[in-house]
């Protein structure tokens, strides 16, 4: 037997075989750190479309309600006397968030009928991350869905047709049938567009953001 294969692996051989461990194992630490910033990433992604989709739903099931009152309405409700039925207030700016205020009789509860007076808008809360809240007329503000960064008035249908967002004049009087609202949440790439139908054609006032 050879003094090598007596002696076993001689130092430098020791010190090769240290080096390429040390390779393979810093190799497959970038390989899970990447894969772990990969999955990071689409749960993010995944999280934002959820609470996009999550505000246009909720949106949408609110606004479709103005100017609602049920036939034949009862004399002497708050409803009586409402300028209007839907305002929507146009953001300051070319990106400033709308706001949108929805005013119709909820007749869903069993032994009462509600007037409700209801505003959402978007806002960053106190820790900075924005929210879509809903705040009543008495001036409770709630946070209705976290994430959700923008909501933008694309445009509205009319007896005259379809009107896009730069049509939209503050001041004016509208009665709609369907209004587009866009919705956009932090981490997700698009905003979603949804088309909210107005069966009530409710009086819409428009105006600007003080």
């Amino acid at each position: 037997m050879s003094p090598r294969a007596r002696g076993g692996f001689t130092l430098l051989e020791a010190l090769l075989a240290l080096a390429l461990s040390a390779i393979v194992v810093v190799a497959a630490a970038r390989a899970l750190s990447g894969t772990r910033r990969a999955a990071d990433a689409t749960s993010t992604s995944a999280d934002a479309l959820l609470a996009r989709d999550l505000g246009a739903d909720l949106l949408a099931r609110e606004v479709r309600r103005a100017g609602y009152v049920p036939v034949p309405p009862p004399p002497g409700g708050a409803w009586e006397g409402w300028p209007a039925s839907l305002e929507l207030t146009l953001g300051a700016g070319a990106s400033g968030p709308d706001a949108i205020r929805v005013r119709y009789v909820d007749d869903r509860l069993a032994d009462a009928l509600v007037a409700r007076d209801l505003s959402f808008e978007v806002a960053v809360d106190g820790r900075g991350d924005p929210q879509l809240y809903r705040v009543t007329a008495g001036g409770s503000k709630q946070p209705l869905v976290g994430g959700v960064s923008g909501l933008r008035i694309s445009g509205w249908a009319d007896a005259r047709g379809l009107h896009s967002r730069s049509e939209l004049v503050p001041g004016a009087g509208l009665r709609p049938w369907l209004l587009l609202l866009a919705l956009s949440a932090r981490g997700a790439e698009r905003s979603r567009t949804v088309a909210v139908p107005l069966p009530s054609r409710p009086r819409t006032a428009v105006a600007a953001a003080p």
